[in-house]
């Protein structure tokens, strides 16, 4: 059957969908609009980084591209806790036999890695810099939406995108710390946001994610960078000791998005063009990388059973797969990030003593930890080798 697939969008999502469909034989046209960065200095900092979790990982091995992991900060422990000071919880890989529990990893690093191998690809045709005008359907075609969240692709399909803003904007940076952050990441949820630090390679930089109401945030943009150093330290109760921001600054406001249908006849829609969520846990970019191993296992089968790629009747998996998977940590977002939101006397003592009884329940605190670390019981057939080793 005469099935063709093109890809519009050439981020880390779109980069390893490519590659993954091509690993498994399938001819794959990817549309993106600009060239990516592929060259920068040692001291250009980024604070573009995603926290890869261990499933996403194994993902990143299955297209064999263990030098990822060569400059990337691996995660061994979270230590997260609130405005009051009174709600701790702390979460460490060796609890539950894990070497870490994940890797933050440059975003320029993973696409340049990925673009490179899929420009020696014989199975991938890259047009770059072009941008789609228009839909031309061929008999079988596929046409998958990797191109983020204001998505070309979707405005071409017939379903209902769900939006609410959360009202806030986040600001990204580059941090030096006084004190080493021995690849432990920091987040304190503030009344006004939730505040981050993920850990760099360097032993002293972390890329910082604050998260904020949007006018405390304007107010922060606006501070010099000294102001806002000093703010920042304040606000993480000196954990790191001296913090001082040592690259620009950036802000983005953040929006919550799911679309109703993830796939319409001859479309599908993976990653952000699909949903959008709250970066406080760092889960974003892994339920793209998800709905990438999901999608590609349902296009697997319907291959092996000679069925359309674009039939919905075949796409119609791939939605419930995924949205069974992603709607309760989307909804779970919004949840947290208003719940430590609340500074009320009353209501901060029973917020305390609910996260103080998780950090001291061993089992429900290992569970979650298993979540934030993707594991699944539906994992596509191709990452369930058990000769997969996570990279690190």
């Amino acid at each position: 059957m005469n099935n063709t697939i093109t890809i519009v969008g050439g981020g880390i999502v779109g980069l390893t969908l490519a590659a993954v469909l091509a690993k498994n034989n399938f001819s794959v046209s990817l549309i993106e609009s600009k060239m990516p960065e592929l060259t920068w200095g040692k001291n250009n900092f980024t604070a573009r980084v995603s926290a890869i979790h261990l499933t996403s990982s194994k993902l990143f091995h299955y297209l064999e591209v263990p030098e990822l992991f060569n400059n990337s900060a691996p995660l061994y422990s979270m230590l997260i806790w609130d405005h009051t000071q009174n709600a701790h919880l702390h979460f460490d890989s060796r609890d539950v036999n894990e070497k870490q529990m994940g890797f933050i990893i440059e975003n320029r690093a993973i696409i340049k890695l990925l673009w490179k191998k899929l420009m020696h690809d014989e199975r991938v045709e890259i047009l770059c810099p072009h941008t789609p005008d228009e839909t031309i359907f061929k008999k079988n075609a596929l046409i998958i939406g990797a191109d983020g969240a204001h998505s070309w692709v979707r405005e071409q399909m017939p379903i209902t995108m769900h939006e609410r803003s959360y009202q806030q904007k986040a600001i990204i940076a580059v941090i030096e710390s006084e004190k080493t952050h021995n690849h432990c990441a920091y987040q304190k949820f503030l009344s006004t946001g939730p505040v981050a630090l993920l850990p760099l390679v360097n032993s002293h930089h972390a890329a910082l994610v604050w998260s904020a109401d949007n006018a405390i945030s304007d107010e922060l943009m606006q501070k010099s960078d000294e102001a806002f150093s000093s703010a920042l330290t304040t606000a993480l109760d000196f954990k790191l000791g001296k913090l001082k921001s040592i690259s620009s600054r950036s802000q983005f406001p953040l929006t919550m998005r799911h679309a109703e249908e993830y796939a319409s006849e001859n479309f599908a829609l993976v990653g952000d063009a699909a949903h959008t969520i709250h970066p406080l846990a760092g889960l974003g970019v892994n339920l793209g990388l998800m709905d990438v191993a999901c999608l590609a296992q349902v296009l697997i089968d319907a291959r092996a059973n000679k069925k359309s790629f674009g039939d919905l009747r075949t796409l119609r998996r791939y939605t419930r797969w995924r949205k069974a998977e992603n709607s309760p940590v989307i909804y779970a977002m919004r949840g947290l990030q208003e719940v430590f939101a609340i500074d009320d006397n009353t209501f901060n003592l029973v917020r305390s003593f609910g996260v103080n009884t998780i950090d001291q329940c061993t089992p429900i605190k290992n569970q979650l930890m298993k979540i934030a670390m993707g594991q699944s019981d539906e994992l596509p057939e191709f990452l369930q080798n058990p000769n997969f080793t996570v990279c690190s």
